[in-house]
């Protein structure tokens, strides 16, 4: 009877194994699971961010057409594409930079239009 106790004994070595790893696996499920999750979040996070910027670089756009509206000398062409060679940016800095050259824009048209005589 030694070989059927050590064929059993093989047999609950074999299962005990089988079922630590199914644990293994479904721990390591669920942790892949959270990471997905938070990858997803990261993504839309990312999507809303990149809308926001697209939507204030055209409120910028918009508002140096207006700007420049009485400088008729000035080919204004369509909204520009984005730059597809273009080095990713930190879209903070990004922003910030649209935000100080609209600003730097509107200032200037300012000073010319004070400028101006008859005005």
């Amino acid at each position: 009877m030694t070989a059927a106790r050590d064929y059993r004994d093989v047999i609950a070595a074999v299962s005990a194994g089988l079922d630590a790893q199914s644990e293994r696996n479904a721990e390591r499920v669920a942790e892949l699971r959270r990471l997905v999750d938070e990858r997803g979040r990261l993504l839309d996070e990312a999507a809303d961010r990149h809308v926001l910027v697209r939507i204030g670089a055209e409120l910028a756009w918009e508002d140096a057409l207006q700007a420049l509206w009485v400088e008729s000398w000035i080919d204004m062409r369509p909204y520009p594409r984005p730059d597809r060679l273009a080095k990713p940016g930190d879209l903070a800095a990004l922003t910030v930079r649209v935000e100080e050259a609209a600003a730097a824009l509107r200032a200037e048209v300012q000073k010319r239009r004070i400028r101006m005589p008859g005005s």
